[in-house]
């Protein structure tokens, strides 16, 4: 049996290490078994996810990291079987139970030096298994440039407010952040377009990325105060610091002023949503779409991000629908007016949405919107329109 790691066939700048990929070409008897990976030049993990084999009757153990097991089918004889490997420990959790030569390099020195490395292990079938692996170093690229990120460049989605929550939409501003636009499935990768960042060393999954922009949802956190803001693509890393705290409200905006919301039309008036809602803003199309200044009466739904923790509690990474109402109340300042919300809490990942019914005499045309919650305010600046 052998196996092979092949160099990293993905395009690396700025003099970085490919790191290599793999595949699996096993030998036995007259069988012959082979995979088709999935390789990542950014991270030394590799899973083997298209492991082809022909219908054979022995099954052969990977030192208990996997094993290679022949999946008959009526209609053909090879089937696709999932076998994970880690290349992160090599070599010791390659191939645990093994008995290994001491003294191999890792395989950031393999790509450095563009050596090659090879050794027998005994499975615990009676055949040898033979692993190599090879690295190489990418050419530097002159036009590739690292990462980096501005000052006070990561705050709340729509906002400069120098606070985060965990489990937040993020926006991150730089130059270099990525080598292009790109834009999630909605499936919450944590590499997009060549680019990832971790916070507080946690993965965060990311939602835009392109060179001067990433928004992101930031991960599930425990800890409070400042922490580290890690982007990094081929060409290198940028960091940065962040404050993480319980509370970090801000409100959503359509243009950056104007809250982004929607008024309820319960007589299917609305221009939206097959006459179930208007968008709010000031009436007309200045915003390049239909918005209609909202009145007493109106019932509001406002979105924003960081408003707290919510019961049930909901996971970031992971899609939601429903109503997880703050644990903390949230009281809204109209026009310099309390208003009490009738529900606030989140209604997608990383989304809140406050709904409240206006009272009347707060004014017309385009006043102030604040929100507090936990003791810490909505930035500034936010406008609610009004006739």
């Amino acid at each position: 049996m052998t196996f092979t790691v092949k160099p990293g066939g993905a395009a690396c700048t700025a003099g970085v290490s490919c790191r290599a990929s793999a595949s699996l070409d096993a030998d036995i008897g007259t069988r012959h078994w082979t995979t088709q990976n999935d390789s990542n030049p950014n991270d030394a993990t590799v899973a083997f996810t298209q492991l082809i084999v022909p219908t054979v009757n022995s099954v052969v153990s990977l030192g208990g990291v996997g094993t290679l097991s022949p999946l008959p089918s009526a209609t053909a004889p090879e089937r696709l079987l999932s076998v994970s490997l880690s290349l992160v420990g090599f070599p010791g959790s390659l191939i645990p139970n093994a008995q290994l030569p001491t003294g191999l390099p890792t395989p950031d020195a393999v790509a450095t030096s563009g050596a090659a490395v090879q050794f027998d292990a005994s499975l615990t079938s009676t055949e040898t298994a033979s692993f190599s692996y090879k690295g190489q170093t990418c050419a530097t690229s002159s036009s590739a440039a690292p990462p980096s990120i501005n000052t006070g460049g990561v705050v709340p989605l729509y906002s400069s407010a120098t606070t985060i929550q965990p489990g937040s939409w993020v926006s991150i501003f730089g130059s270099n952040l990525a080598s292009a636009a790109a834009t999630w499935n909605g499936d919450f990768p944590i590499l997009l377009g060549g680019t990832s960042v971790t916070i507080d060393e946690k993965a965060a999954y990311l939602w835009y990325v392109s060179p001067g922009q990433i928004n992101l949802q930031a991960p599930d956190d425990t800890a409070s105060g400042p922490v580290s803001v890690v982007v990094t693509t081929a060409a290198g890393s940028a960091t940065s610091t962040v404050t993480l705290g319980q509370f970090g409200p801000s409100f959503n905006l359509l243009d950056g002023k104007h809250v982004a919301g929607i008024i309820l039309r319960s007589d299917g008036s609305g221009a939206f949503g097959g006459g179930t809602y208007d968008i709010l803003g000031p009436t007309g199309t200045s915003l390049g779409y239909k918005t209609v200044a909202a009145k007493a009466g109106d019932v509001l739904e406002l979105f924003g991000v960081g408003f707290g923790p919510t019961n049930p509690t909901v996971q970031a990474g992971k899609a939601y629908s429903g109503a997880a109402a703050t644990t903390n109340p949230v009281s809204l300042s109209i026009n310099n007016i309390t208003v009490t919300p009738s529900f606030s809490g989140l209604t997608s990942a990383g989304l809140y949405q406050i709904n409240v019914t206006l009272p009347a005499a707060l004014g017309t045309g385009d006043v102030s919107l604040r929100a507090i919650v936990g003791g810490v305010q909505t930035p500034a600046g936010v406008m609610l329109s009004l006739q």
